[in-house]
């Protein structure tokens, strides 16, 4: 064996350790950011036909509003429109629903989804309701569900 095979196992071994240690770390925080979010609300109350994907993207899209959080809401959202308009829908829909979102809110999801869902939110505190559509967005979906802000 040359020489320098032994090192370059050596290096590509620890070069793939660190790799896989980086994605699961980040797993690992996306993890822990939604148990931390999970305990910091109120639970969401659901009827109808949720896939876990639409459930989980409703689930973050109330929790945004509750928190106020404009930035992480145009992260949930499709491609359509500008970004500035995007942005401009996440701050109203904070100002409207944001109180709302704070307290007891119920999610009724549409039929079973093919690529698009509706969903109605109910906030019982301030008797306010909100529909929501969501799509899978990208290249025949790859991009997997958003909302539509709009």
């Amino acid at each position: 064996m040359a020489a320098g095979r032994p090192v370059a196992a050596a290096l590509a071994a620890v070069l793939s350790a660190a790799l896989l240690a980086g994605c699961s770390s980040g797993a690992e925080e996306a993890r822990l950011e939604h148990s931390a979010d999970y305990s910091a609300h109120p639970h969401l109350k659901v009827t109808g036909y949720p896939v876990p994907e639409t459930l989980g993207l409703v689930q973050q899209v109330v929790w945004r509003l509750a928190d106020g959080s404009a930035d992480r809401l145009v992260k949930l959202a499709a491609a359509e429109g500008s970004a500035d308009a995007r942005r401009a829908a996440a701050e109203e829909w904070i100002r409207a629903y944001g109180p709302g979102a704070a307290g007891e809110v119920t999610a009724d999801f549409g039929d079973d989804p093919a690529s698009r869902q509706t969903v109605r939110l109910t906030f019982h505190g301030t008797g306010q309701v909100k529909e929501l559509a969501l799509r899978m967005d990208g290249r025949d979906g790859g991009d997997g569900w958003r909302v539509l802000l709009a």
